[in-house]
Protein backbone atom coordinates (compact mmCIF):
# COMPACT_ATOMS: atom_id res chain seq x y z
CA UNK A 1 0.00 0.00 0.00
CA UNK A 2 1.25 3.48 -0.74
CA UNK A 3 1.57 6.29 1.79
CA UNK A 4 -1.84 7.82 1.10
CA UNK A 5 -3.59 4.47 1.49
CA UNK A 6 -1.77 3.89 4.78
CA UNK A 7 -2.82 7.30 6.13
CA UNK A 8 -6.43 6.74 5.08
CA UNK A 9 -6.53 3.28 6.64
CA UNK A 10 -5.23 4.54 9.98
CA UNK A 11 -7.61 7.49 10.03
CA UNK A 12 -10.53 5.14 9.31
CA UNK A 13 -9.70 2.67 12.06
CA UNK A 14 -8.01 4.71 14.80
CA UNK A 15 -10.07 7.20 16.73
CA UNK A 16 -7.00 8.41 18.61
CA UNK A 17 -5.03 9.05 15.40
CA UNK A 18 -8.02 10.82 13.85
CA UNK A 19 -8.47 13.01 16.92
CA UNK A 20 -4.74 13.78 16.97
CA UNK A 21 -4.81 14.82 13.29
CA UNK A 22 -7.89 16.95 13.91
CA UNK A 23 -6.08 18.67 16.78
CA UNK A 24 -3.55 19.74 14.11
CA UNK A 25 -6.43 21.02 11.92
CA UNK A 26 -5.90 18.13 9.48
CA UNK A 27 -8.86 16.03 8.40
CA UNK A 28 -9.30 12.86 6.35
CA UNK A 29 -10.14 14.77 3.18
CA UNK A 30 -7.12 17.05 3.52
CA UNK A 31 -4.70 14.30 2.53
CA UNK A 32 -4.04 13.49 -1.12
CA UNK A 33 -1.33 11.64 -3.04
CA UNK A 34 0.74 14.80 -3.44
CA UNK A 35 0.69 16.36 -0.01
CA UNK A 36 1.46 13.17 1.97
CA UNK A 37 4.96 13.57 0.49
CA UNK A 38 5.18 17.38 0.76
CA UNK A 39 7.47 18.16 3.69
CA UNK A 40 7.42 21.89 2.88
CA UNK A 41 3.72 22.18 3.70
CA UNK A 42 3.89 20.11 6.88
CA UNK A 43 1.45 17.49 5.61
CA UNK A 44 4.16 14.84 5.22
CA UNK A 45 5.22 15.07 8.86
CA UNK A 46 1.60 14.70 9.95
CA UNK A 47 1.17 11.75 7.56
CA UNK A 48 4.33 10.12 8.93
CA UNK A 49 3.06 10.47 12.49
CA UNK A 50 -0.35 9.04 11.54
CA UNK A 51 1.37 6.04 9.95
CA UNK A 52 3.57 5.55 13.01
CA UNK A 53 0.47 5.62 15.22
CA UNK A 54 -1.11 3.02 12.94
CA UNK A 55 1.93 0.79 13.32
CA UNK A 56 1.93 1.26 17.09
CA UNK A 57 -1.77 0.34 17.28
CA UNK A 58 -1.31 -2.69 14.97
CA UNK A 59 -3.60 -1.19 12.35
CA UNK A 60 -0.73 -1.35 9.86
CA UNK A 61 1.99 -3.94 9.45
CA UNK A 62 5.48 -2.98 8.25
CA UNK A 63 5.25 -5.56 5.48
CA UNK A 64 2.18 -3.99 3.84
CA UNK A 65 3.72 -0.52 3.42
CA UNK A 66 5.36 0.12 0.00
CA UNK A 67 7.08 3.50 0.30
Amino acid sequence: MDKLEAVQKVLRFSVSALEWAQSKDMYFGDFDSHNVDDYDSGFAEIADEIIQRGLDEDILDDEEIDF
